[in-house]
């Protein structure tokens, strides 16, 4: 009785072992998915600005980016590509005519064309004749039409009806006012500001300050692929350098590194749970056979190898610890389904556990079975002194 009582002691703490490890592994996965996960296959932008201090602020060589901090960025593992932004130089306002009747200043900036979230071709996103083609943060027409428009009663704007409508781009470069006509062409999710074709940027801002040329080159911020927004590495580098970002974007890190650290925390309870029961276990054998010695002595007299007595004892702790590993990640397996299915996934968990877990039923039995029989065979051998 008191045999059966110990190993049900010892089995339910391999099965709560496993629950607690298998259970880390597969949060793991379910915690990449809904946080993003560090691949190079993945794609996630991040536009760096600098932090303001008392020591920088107003002061553009301090506060933008040079070609000696785009190097730097560059060397960073997290990175994939950086496009810094060029920004205007000159003044710049729009109205909207009679249609729209308001007017503001505005500010441009300028970045290549396949870091911004459009379709459009270098054909098709260029300045032609007095036509500017804009695209804008789709923010931006929300900010219009649900906070603008509503209070000071002017029509609100469809984006296919945004397209169509053409604004007074007034710029003055040089002492001299030109008027163009700014056509709204795309609109960016990625992206808020207000962006024009680069190259004539860049011209303009030739235009009014020459010796722009001769001087090294600043940029107010810059735009970085990376491989995952939620990398605490790149969140720590980020922070060593006094870079910013959408503290939206970097909240999935910090909530991430929180989760990870627990989960990172319960499997190492796991572990711990899983080398003692295998400690407990080891020796429960060993007295097992201490009981038993005078049996085993003459079965070995009898020609028992005591390899094969051991050997035959370990495929048992095997067997049955494979029977635990199955009902544990039954168990997970049908926690993950229900979660899957749940209005707290969102849709973004699979329903099922990931397939290599499954692999464990094979493994870790079979490499329990050899680092038992090795264990207790040499325990034997040198105790016996067989």
């Amino acid at each position: 009785m008191k045999k059966i009582f110990n190993s049900i002691i010892l089995y339910a703490g391999l099965f709560i072992a496993f629950i607690l490890v298998l259970s880390c592994l597969q949060l793991y996965e379910n915690a990449n998915r809904l946080f993003g996960s560090k691949s190079s296959d993945s794609n996630y932008w991040l536009t760096f600005s600098k932090k303001i201090t008392p020591d920088n602020i107003g002061r553009k060589e301090l506060l933008g980016f040079n070609e000696s901090d785009i190097s730097k960025i560059k060397t960073w593992s997290e990175v994939k590509a950086i496009y810094p932004f060029s920004a205007n130089e000159f003044k710049a306002s729009a109205n909207g005519g009679d249609f729209i009747p308001f007017y503001t200043d505005l500010y441009f900036e300028g970045l290549d064309l396949k870091a911004i979230d459009s379709d459009l071709t270098d054909e098709e996103f260029q300045v032609k004749g007095d036509e500017i083609p804009i695209i804008i943060s789709r923010e931006y027409l929300n900010l219009y039409n649900y906070g603008f428009a509503l209070n000071q009663g002017l029509p609100q704007i469809s984006e296919d009806f945004a397209k169509k409508i053409e604004v007074n781009i007034n710029i003055t470069v040089n002492k001299q006012n030109k008027t163009y006509k700014g056509k709204m062409v795309g609109l960016s999710d990625r992206i808020h500001s207000v962006l024009i074709p680069k190259k004539f940027l860049d011209s303009l801002n030739m235009a009014e300050k020459p010796e722009l040329a001769t001087q090294p080159k600043i940029y107010n911020r810059v735009l970085v692929q990376v491989k995952d927004s939620g990398d605490e590495g790149l969140v720590s580098k980020m922070k060593e350098n006094g870079y910013e970002s959408n503290q939206e974007s970097l909240r999935s890190a910090k909530i991430k590194s929180k989760l990870f650290l627990v989960l990172k925390i319960i499997a190492v309870l796991g572990v711990f749970i899983f080398a003692l029961c295998l400690y407990i276990i080891v020796s429960f054998i060993k007295i097992q056979f201490l009981e038993k010695q005078e049996e085993v002595s003459i079965k070995n007299s009898l020609g028992y190898s005591p390899k094969k007595m051991v050997s035959d004892i370990s495929r048992k702790f095997s067997l049955n610890l494979m029977f635990v590993l199955i009902l544990s990640l039954g168990l997970i397996a049908a926690g993950q389904y229900f979660i899957a299915k749940s209005d707290v996934s969102n849709g973004l968990l699979s329903m099922y556990i990931n397939p290599l877990l499954w692999s464990m039923i094979i493994i870790i039995p079979i490499m329990v079975y050899f680092f038992v029989n090795i264990l207790i065979y040499r325990w034997l051998i040198k105790s016996w002194k067989i």
